[in-house]
């Protein structure tokens, strides 16, 4: 079920264990530069992978093979840098081809937190999104390792300084008939997820993915899209909920849903449109271009009533007398 909100899912798609014991292994060793990972029965598996060969830079070319036009994918590259622990540091790039089907794009998306969970996010210092294979150079990754501009560095200062102004305003109280009622309860979000909300704006992200729990799930999605032939995008905010759920849970992941989609308002971020999903198999492409674009109905005139002709008017009949 589909609800357009007024005021993708969960969807069950693990890693294998294949793919668990493969980077488990190329962490230790220094033979792998990248796998290619696709979602293969609910599931996502190493499909290709490619050797150190040069430096990070050179072996990024090698990548290109994995991109397909119609097909979405993750890739895992590792980097020649260090961590903490004395292992390669890894970036994650999600790849979603501009011809890739909405259904598979919705299950890229949603799959996408899960698996950086599994094999663990402390891995992935850059997280990179492209749609064409163009947009896929080793440049990404240098622009990414850059300390941040004086233009983010002011960004994030008037965006904290408009939280703060907000959440000063939403404490206030109403007094009505000697009873005191609070506007909103506040869920703050975390330093992580502003820092995905500036990425949004920059167009180096093409998601974010969020939730409370493993159930509810909240997704900012940028649609790309062919609108009568000419590339068009747009944001899309999808709440996940489960109709199985307790009215009390119901209510307060709705209450988050309302905190998250103000904090994000504050952030600069307006999705176009916002949906309530209980199945991502409801996300269909007939489905949003209906609703980006709807076809507008020609209006027929209403039939008007006919007053029936009183007796004995209108033709003559010829009544024929028996004989």
């Amino acid at each position: 079920m589909v609800k357009t909100l007024r005021n993708p899912p969960m969807s069950g798609i693990v890693c294998s264990q294949e793919l668990i014991q493969e980077f488990e292994t190329a962490k230790k060793k220094s033979e792998i530069r990248s796998f290619k990972l696709e979602i293969v029965n609910e599931q996502i598996v190493v499909t290709k992978k490619i050797n150190v060969k040069e430096n990070e830079e050179e072996d990024f070319k090698g990548i290109y093979n994995f991109l397909e036009p119609k097909k979405g994918c993750y890739i895992l590259y590792k980097l020649d840098t260090k961590n903490t622990e004395f292992r390669n540091e890894w970036t994650f790039l999600s790849y979603i081809g501009e011809g890739t089907k909405v259904k598979e794009q919705m299950k890229y998306t949603s799959a996408k937190n899960n698996c950086q969970e599994k094999l663990g996010l402390k891995y992935f210092v850059i997280d990179l999104y492209g749609s064409s294979v163009n947009e896929f150079k080793f440049e990404m990754i240098q622009e990414a390792r850059k300390p941040s501009s004086v233009r983010e560095e002011t960004l994030q200062f008037l965006t904290e300084n408009e939280i703060i102004r907000r959440k000063q305003k939403l404490e206030k109280v109403a007094t009505i008939t000697s009873t005191e009622y609070l506007h909103s309860v506040s869920f703050p979000c975390s330093k992580e997820l502003k820092e995905q909300f500036k990425n949004l704006l920059d167009d180096s992200l093409q998601e974010i993915f969020t939730s409370v729990n493993k159930k509810t799930r909240y997704i900012f999605w940028v649609y790309n899209h062919l609108k009568f032939n000419k590339p068009t995008k747009v944001l899309l905010f999808f709440y996940v909920c489960f109709p199985k759920g307790s009215i009390k849970k119901n209510i307060l992941y709705s209450t988050v849903k309302s905190s998250l989609l103000s904090q994000s308002q504050e952030a600069g971020i307006e999705p176009y449109k916002k949906y309530e999903v209980t199945e991502i198999n409801d996300i269909t492409e007939e489905f949003l271009f209906e609703e980006l674009y709807p076809q507008k109905k020609e209006r027929r005139k209403p039939k008007r009533f006919t007053k029936p002709k009183r007796p004995g008017r209108g033709k003559r009949k010829l009544i024929k007398k028996k004989k």
